[in-house]
């Protein structure tokens, strides 16, 4: 098994640096190569080619590696491309927000992080909190009420007080 590896280790980086057209890549590529030819030592050498086996073996990694990149390459794409849906926001104003908040009673505080910053449905947020749906709605609406009571969010709607 030594001796096989060890002849074939060369060949497999060569071909797969061809294949690849990146020599780091084609070394990763050739271990895992040779492991599998490691693990499955007792199946291979009774083959009528052995090279040729751990040569599709790698080809056959070297695709998948490139399936995964250009998937991650897409996913990175897309989420570069979606808005976050944030907007710039004073320091000032978010450290006002976060202190208005802090101050809040802590179910009010719990309802309202849950409702309006995790985005969780009234249900959710009930079964959450272990209470009833009419529960949350009124702590919320509570919490909201006395944030704007604390002054300078009288005009925002609930939906805005997220803190950034």
């Amino acid at each position: 098994m030594a001796t096989f590896c060890a002849a074939q280790h060369g060949r497999l980086v060569g071909s797969l640096t061809l294949y690849c057209g990146d020599r780091d890549v084609a070394e990763v590529l050739a271990q895992e190569t040779l492991v599998r030819v490691c693990r499955d030592w007792n199946r291979v050498r009774t083959m009528a080619a052995p090279a040729a086996w751990a040569h599709r073996v790698g080809l056959n990694l070297a695709n998948s590696w490139y399936t995964r990149r250009r998937a991650e390459r897409r996913a990175t794409e897309r989420l570069s491309a979606r808005p976050d849906g944030r907007r710039d926001v004073d320091p000032t104003d978010a450290i006002a927000v976060r202190q208005a908040v802090a101050a809040l009673p802590p179910r009010r505080r719990m309802a309202l992080i849950l409702r309006y910053y995790a985005d969780l449905p009234v249900d959710q947020v009930a079964a959450l909190m272990r209470c009833r749906p009419g529960t949350v709605k009124a702590l919320t609406a509570q919490a909201v009420a006395q944030l704007r009571d604390r002054g300078g969010l009288a005009d925002e709607e609930p939906s805005d007080v997220r803190p950034a």
